[in-house]
């Protein structure tokens, strides 16, 4: 069956629910009661928006078609742009407020940090970091105070825009213009009235999890999908890994269940534990990010079921993401996200902005593909850059930056 309507509207009423929540989007990117779940027996034909492919009719094709879409993602990425360039005259001293959502993770604060380092060394720009430490109302005091303070950017990093729609059109009614980082919305248009988005493709992570299922399994396995509907990027990734299985493996199942971030500690490895005791035709298991699947990892590892039981995820979170070398941990698949190419290309945004260039709509941000045919390529002594080879985007970027 497809998902209900009943089903939709508890997954939307989720995610207002974070303007509730002091601490719910902070977790996200470090780390679940399960408040839906919907199941698609997957027997139709159905069509991408971004492909002309129609859904195979047996499991060696299946492997097949995800297999032309996947391979290229275990290679090194390359440069698509953006190609106009913007002058970094004129603006020292210009002034951002970066409001992140939870500075103390260390992917967070490796982008505040190495954004403030390349704003300031490029055109002398100045950045102050606001750290919301997962609070809402923090946030919003850190809003009112760039507006009182005639900031010339706010930029708003993993927050639902919609929570911020007065303070944003206040902002911009000021002369202020608005940057969000990977808040769902590029691939939604800029649906909370912010300026830009800067942002990783989301929806190009939940179809190459797909692919990897499809083609692991042999075009018939069965797989839970474990969402986390309070983080603004949940929803387009998981929505986008169920629709490339449906259009791809017409053998396949594919489960969704919705585990919010309050709730990964706790309930994480006992749905990763129940899974295994009691729904044994379902081997495959994937969670939104690899720390929401960290605890359950452990579950796996204590029910000795590695080699029948596979999980992939996003993030290739350092400590996390080596475990595709332990034979134990159950992880056979991680998708990456260069996080080096997110500053830079946050800092091409910046400069647009202040200069009153249009903004860029897809920096195409560097995704890589790490599993079990090329995952020597981690290591805990290199540096997470050399995971992802290219960084030619570096001087790319630095080419664009006209004096």
């Amino acid at each position: 069956m497809t998902a209900s309507s009943s089903t939709a509207r508890r997954l939307v009423k989720s995610r207002r629910g974070l303007a509730m929540a002091s601490i719910a989007v902070a977790s996200a990117f470090v780390l679940g009661a399960c408040s839906s779940a919907t199941e698609s027996a997957v027997t139709e034909s159905t069509t991408d928006a971004e492909t002309t492919t129609e859904a195979v009719d047996d499991p060696a094709a299946s492997v097949a078609a995800a297999q032309e879409r996947y391979l290229p993602y275990l290679e090194e990425a390359s440069w698509q742009g953006p190609t106009e360039t913007v002058s970094v005259s004129g603006l020292e001293g210009k002034r951002v407020v970066y409001i992140s959502v939870d500075d103390g993770i260390p992917v967070l604060n490796y982008w505040s940090t190495l954004l403030t380092q390349i704003l300031d060394e490029t055109a002398g720009v100045e950045m102050e970091i606001i750290d919301a430490k997962g609070s809402v109302d923090e946030a919003n005091r850190g809003f009112q105070q760039a507006i009182a303070t005639n900031a010339d950017i706010v930029m708003l990093q993993a927050f639902y825009t919609d929570i911020f729609a007065n303070q944003i059109a206040e902002a911009q009614a000021a002369g202020i213009k608005v940057i969000t980082g990977n808040s769902g919305s590029m691939t939604r248009g800029l649906t909370g009235g912010q300026d830009v988005e800067v942002s990783f493709d989301y929806e190009l992570v939940g179809r190459l999890i797909g692919q990897w299922f499809v083609i692991d399994s042999g075009g018939q396995g069965s797989a839970l999908v474990i969402s986390s509907d309070d983080v603004p990027a949940s929803e387009p990734q998981w929505q986008a890994t169920k629709s490339e299985i449906e259009e791809l493996c017409p053998a396949c199942t594919v489960t969704v269940e919705d585990v919010q971030i309050p709730q990964w500690a706790a309930s994480i490895p006992t749905l990763f534990q129940a899974t295994i005791n009691n729904n044994p035709d379902i081997k495959y298991l994937l969670p939104i990010y690899d720390g929401q699947a960290l605890g359950g990892l452990g579950s796996i590892r204590q029910a000795g079921v590695a080699d029948t039981v596979s999980v992939a995820s996003f993030n290739a979170s350092p400590g996390i993401v080596e475990l595709l070398n332990d034979e134990t941990s159950g992880l056979k698949m991680d998708v990456g996200g260069d996080n080096t190419w997110w500053a830079y290309a946050a800092a091409d945004s910046v400069f647009r902005a202040l200069q009153g260039e249009a903004p860029i709509e897809n920096y195409n941000i560097g995704i890589r593909v790490f599993d079990q045919s090329n995952k020597d390529i981690i290591s805990s002594t290199a540096d997470e850059k050399a995971w992802y080879g290219y960084t030619g985007y570096i001087e790319e970027f630095q080419a664009l930056w006209t004096e």
